[in-house]
Order: C-alpha cells, then structure tokens, then sequence
C-alpha cells in the first residue's frame, strides 16, 4: 500500500474528528469551492460508517501533517501495510458481526409474524419453498407454467409495518413477464401456484424476496407482501 492512499485514509480520520468541533459554514464562491465541499462531506460520511478500530486524533493529525510536507515517516511500508490490513480486517469482522445480528433478529421477527397469521388466519398457507399464501380470489383459466409469458398487476407492502411499497394499478401498465426468468426466487415459485383470473396474497420473508443486499432503495433483509393479480398465459 503506497504513501498516498494512507494519506487519503488519514484524511478521512482528520475530518471525522473535524466533526465533533463547531467551525462556520465557509462561502462556497465557485464551482472550486463547491466540488471541494462535496468531495469533504462525502469523505466525512463515509468515514463515519467506519466501525471496529480506535484512531488517536491527535495521532492522526501528526500523521497528517508529516505525510502532506514529505516529512520522514515513523513507520515502514510493511508495517504500514500491516495496519492497513488490520483495519480492513477488522472493518470486515465488524460487517460481518453486524449481518449476523440483523439476520437473527429479522428472522426472529418473521417466525412471530408467520406463527400469528398463520393462528389468526386459517386460510394462509404455507408453500414448500417457504413463503406463505393466501386465495382472495379463484381464477377460472390455465395455471401458469414455467417459461410461459404472463401479464399481472400487483400491489406490495412491508410485511411487518404493512406499509404500501408499490404497484401497477393506476400507475403503469400490468407487467408482462416469462415465468423463470430473473425476477426474485419467491414470486417465481408464486406465479406457479396462480391461474388466470386468480389474485393471491403472497408473505415473502426476505431470503425468498431481495435477500440480504436488497435491490435499489430497498434494504437488505426486508421481507415483503405482494398481492398479485394474473390475467393472461401466452405460449408464444
């Protein structure tokens, strides 16, 4: 790891300690000036996601002053690699403790939530690949199957607040869709179950919707409701 990239991370330790003392917001007079605030606020932020390592500031500002002038450095390359090393090291172990604790609380969570609907409503479901399901209304058509095109509305919500996320009806055109191709694993296997006319409920805990990364907005371990209207099977 070379000299300037431990001059960028000592940077971002710099203005993370910056943060904590009142200073006046500067006149931004230019574009110099406000590419330059930009640039600040953003390597502020991201240093503040920094979790499991201790920095000296008063260490890191030493540091910072020797490296900016070309000063001679206290410390070896290598050992300066060693640092750096443990850092991400530990930046990784924190990560990780921290998607273990989510992912245990988010399925505790999910268990209550499917063990009291399931007690509260005898006419949910639950599929073999581990979404539950409801019929709100029975089709009179085919059942769609795999690589066949379909068109449905839907509408969704967050499964433990039931908030609206989205939908089709009112604001797009019904989505037209070959049934295996990409789309997250649970509403595959829950257009499956559906025959034209139908509209179902569909309980998704997040494993079966966006997983762990999520996908846009939409953050990991988010599990979702979908209600989900087919209207029409194509062969071709």
């Amino acid at each position: 790891m070379n000299r300037h990239l431990t001059s960028c991370i000592l940077l971002l330790a710099l203005l993370m300690a910056a943060c904590h003392q009142p200073t006046d917001t500067p006149q931004l007079n230019n574009r110099t000036d406000t590419l330059s605030w930009a640039m600040g606020e953003n390597i502020a932020l991201s240093l503040k996601e920094m979790k499991g390592v201790k920095l000296d500031n008063e260490v890191v500002l030493q540091a910072i002053g020797h490296t900016l002038k070309g000063d001679p450095q206290p410390i070896s390359d290598s050992i300066l690699s060693e640092a750096m090393m443990y850092i991400v090291g530990q930046q990784q172990l924190t990560q990780m403790e921290q998607n273990r604790q989510t992912k245990q609380s988010v399925a505790q969570q999910q268990e209550e939530y499917f063990n009291k609907l399931t007690k509260g409503n005898p006419n949910v479901k639950k599929h073999p690949s581990g979404f539950y399901y409801e019929l709100l209304k029975a089709g009179k058509g085919a059942n769609a199957k795999m690589g066949q095109r379909v068109s449905f509305d839907y509408r969704s919500f967050l499964m433990f607040s039931g908030e609206p996320y989205d939908q089709t009806y009112g604001v797009r055109d019904p989505i037209l869709h070959v049934v295996g191709r990409p789309m997250f694993p649970g509403l595959i296997e829950a257009l499956l179950l559906m025959n034209t006319g139908s509209i179902y409920r569909f309980y998704f805990p997040y494993q079966l919707a966006f997983g762990e990364k999520g996908s846009g907005d939409i953050k990991g371990y988010t599990p979702f409701i979908y209600e989900v209207e087919l209207h029409e099977i194509y062969e071709h």
